[in-house]
């Protein structure tokens, strides 16, 4: 018997019907909506005056100019919570997203903040990092030798990008220093390898959007006091395939045994953030850790450090679970959409994030209409 996962990666999904995602929306009483950054809210790639210019400048992601006005609406509403969860750099969510009001999560869900507060981190403790100066000695060289190729530093993860560079040659470099990397610098290292259309990245092994959610959602749901379960949720981006765990994390139809998550997994993520608060300092078995007392940094605000990332045991006995259920979500109440990936776990398809801009813009205004 094929896995359910692997039985829907076969199966070419069907574009996304606005006016179904959008009818549930108005319909429920609490949203969640998480979207992507790059390749969803951004530019197209080949927007007039991205290229040709200054190579750094033209590397930046920019969000979609139209896409100010629906967020914004949106975000305005009380009774919908909206998540921009990225790859990116915590400063890069800051220059795109400071305005609105809503929730970032950065490096792939390990860094997170309302735009009303600071910076706090979810990662686990104790991340396996001592890959990361071999790495990045092999990314400086091949960067130097692909022109228009870019590496990036992050807390948790390297980037090399070849988006903007010749596309044969970058896929052969590509090939080139995976090879050079797995033979050598990585061959007994605790790193994953995440390999984008055009694009490498090693990552610390454990970070991924779908590890993070349940931590996240425990943070945004202690900090905004909800009280009435999320009954509609829409979970949309362009994810690599090691992050399309946070489609199958909301799908009613994956069991809890199937996915290897607990059925109370946000309810214990709330619990935590709880105790984060009521019990600032680290269980006693940690005391003598390095790292504690220490700020986190990311960007130019501070970080609190929360431990619901610091356990790595994710499943809780039942007496420390909280009384009522957080998702309230029905099959018909949960839109997952991969935008411009066909492989995908996700129900749904969207081809670019032209049709990211179109689609939110008549949720919002659908909103507006119902105000």
């Amino acid at each position: 018997m094929i896995p359910l996962a692997e039985a829907q990666q076969r199966i070419l999904p069907p574009q996304l019907v606005f006016s179904d995602a959008i009818k549930y929306y108005l319909q429920s009483k609490n949203r969640l909506l998480i979207l992507g950054f790059n390749a969803t809210l951004t530019e197209p790639v080949d927007t007039p005056g991205r290229r040709g210019g200054d190579q750094i400048k033209e590397m930046e992601l920019k969000l979609h100019p139209e896409l100010k006005g629906p967020l914004k609406m949106l975000c305005s509403d009380p009774n919908t919570t909206v998540v921009v969860l990225s790859g990116s750099k915590c400063s890069v969510l800051d220059n795109n997203f400071g305005e609105f009001d809503m929730w970032l999560a950065a490096e792939n869900g390990m860094f997170l903040r309302s735009t009303k507060g600071k910076w706090m981190t979810t990662m686990p403790e104790h991340l396996n990092m001592d890959w990361v100066d071999s790495v990045k000695h092999v990314f400086e060289n091949f960067t130097a030798r692909t022109p228009r190729s870019h590496f990036e530093r992050r807390k948790t993860s390297l980037v090399w990008n070849y988006k903007y560079a010749a596309i044969e040659f970058g896929r052969l470099q590509a090939r080139d220093m995976l090879q050079h990397l797995w033979t050598g610098p990585i061959a007994n290292s605790s790193v994953d390898v995440v390999q984008g259309s055009r694009s490498v990245e090693m990552r610390a092994v454990g970070v991924t959007k779908g590890a993070a959610i349940e931590r996240i959602l425990g943070e945004i749901v202690h900090s905004k006091a909800i009280c009435t379960p999320i009954d509609y949720v829409l979970c949309m981006g362009h994810f690599l395939g090691k992050d399309e765990d946070v489609y199958t994390f909301f799908d009613p139809e994956f069991s809890s045994e199937t996915m290897g998550i607990p059925t109370t997994k946000v309810c214990d993520a709330m619990k935590l953030a709880n105790e984060k608060r009521q019990t600032p300092k680290l269980p006693s078995s940690r005391s003598n850790s390095k790292s504690q007392g220490k700020s986190q940094q990311c960007g130019p605000n501070s970080v609190k450090k929360s431990i619901n990332g610091a356990s790595g045991n994710r499943r809780r006995s039942s007496s420390e679970n909280i009384s009522w259920n957080v998702l309230d979500l029905k099959k018909e109440n949960y839109f997952s959409c991969a935008v411009g990936r066909t492989r995908t776990n996700a129900r749904y398809l969207l081809n670019t994030s032209d049709d990211v801009v179109l689609f939110l813009k008549e949720m919002a205004e659908a909103f507006f209409q119902n105000l």
